[in-house]
């Protein structure tokens, strides 16, 4: 009689940054199914076909996914209340499906490697604009502290992110312009990411070509890209980053900003605990 290997129950997992950015937690109740410990190093594998090397750490009674799993994490655009559901395919492999704020999965990943991420430009020129880039790389930078402004009341109202540190961010820009604060937490990430509650806050609609001001006067040229489910990215932004040593739990205020006319092309970036204060 041909034995028939034992099926092993799937696992799922709320995506919450304050908790699984660095590394994961495996439930215990799914380790318990095993016949023994996970191995040190497990393959994570995504539906279209990628797959991540993790390495896994035991404590006492618990297993965690750790190097390799922020890259996972990036890679997979995952956002905060995600849900992760893993399947044990065979022993150190899983399949994992990823389900967005939709409650539909999501199908998309970045692909590896950077590809021209950026020019610096001296002018402000909207027409050069076409440097090399890779539309699906992008940085799961997780967007803290943003703000709300009502347009029809007319007022401006600060909003810390739970785990934002204070900042006084009065100190560098003007209320009236539409802000938000976002975390360097990837070295190699090529896009910023604009938080879908910014767009509706201001009710902005950003232009395709935008222009990045760093604090030492130069320019960067930025390209605005828009995924199928909304999200909105602008490439440029980690040739700004190296460019300014920023290093990563950085933050910067993104101010957006009018040039002759057209709303929110230029887009100020006032760095906290970089290279300028």
């Amino acid at each position: 009689m041909e034995n028939t290997r034992r099926k092993i129950p799937d696992f799922f997992k709320a995506y919450r940054p304050e908790y699984s950015s660095q590394r994961m937690h495996v439930p215990r109740a799914f380790l318990a199914q095993l016949d023994g410990p996970l191995p040190g190093e497990i393959l994570l594998r995504h539906r279209m076909g990628r797959q991540w090397h993790v390495k896994v750490t035991l404590e006492a009674q618990d297993a965690y996914f750790e190097d390799g799993w922020q890259e996972f994490v990036r890679e997979n655009l995952v956002e905060t209340n995600d849900y992760m559901v893993f399947s044990y395919q065979s022993p150190g492999v899983f399949r994992v499906v990823i389900y967005g704020h939709s409650a539909c999965e999501k199908k998309e990943c970045a692909l590896p490697g950077e590809v021209g991420e950026g020019s610096e430009v001296q002018e402000h020129d909207s027409d050069d604009d076409d440097e090399d880039y890779n539309e699906e790389e992008q940085e799961e930078e997780e967007d803290e502290g943003r703000s709300k402004r009502s347009k029809k009341e007319g007022n401006v109202e600060e909003r810390k992110a739970a785990n934002e540190d204070p900042t006084n961010v009065k100190r560098y820009i003007d209320l009236k312009n539409p802000y938000f604060v976002t975390v360097v937490q990837a070295l190699r990430s090529s896009c910023l990411y604009v938080p879908r509650s910014v767009l509706i806050d201001y009710e902005l609609k950003l232009p395709q070509a935008v222009l990045f001001h760093d604090p030492t006067g130069r320019t960067w040229r930025g390209t605005v890209k828009v995924w199928t489910d909304r999200r909105t990215w602008i490439t440029g932004w980690g040739a700004l980053c190296r460019h300014n040593n920023l290093k990563i739990n950085d933050r910067c205020i993104c101010e957006l900003l009018e040039e002759n006319g057209v709303t929110d092309r230029i887009i100020k970036v006032h760095i906290i605990g970089g290279n300028s204060t």
